[in-house]
């Protein structure tokens, strides 16, 4: 019981964590007018090794997507996307965000 106590908590924190990050990002790539970056959703938002950093996996939603230049669109507005998680989170600091381009049957 004591090790769930330790460890149970920051599981559950850090899962917390990523279901609020992912909500954000959700919502805040709904509003990004970029191009390259329009035709992917979230998969997932895991803890890169901590909640101090997280995955967040996309995947296209169209078979002919440009993954470089998504790749490159979600560079540009990485810093935006992550002022938009820290107003929206419950955290003092905002996670950094990493991100990769999956596939689409990593899409739940």
């Amino acid at each position: 019981m004591k090790s769930e106590g330790r460890g149970g908590k920051r599981h559950h924190k850090d899962l917390q964590l990523c279901r609020q990050v992912f909500d954000a990002l959700t919502y805040a790539l709904a509003e990004t007018a970029d191009p390259r970056i329009e035709d992917l959703a979230i998969a997932s938002v895991t803890p890169a090794p901590s909640s101090a950093r997280v995955l967040v996996t996309m995947v296209p939603t169209r078979v002919d997507l440009d993954r470089d230049a998504a790749q490159a669109g979600l560079h540009d507005v990485k810093d935006e996307l992550r002022e938009e998680v820290a107003a929206e989170i419950t955290r003092r600091r905002a996670p950094e965000l990493v991100f990769r381009i999956g596939h689409t049957d990593e899409l739940q």
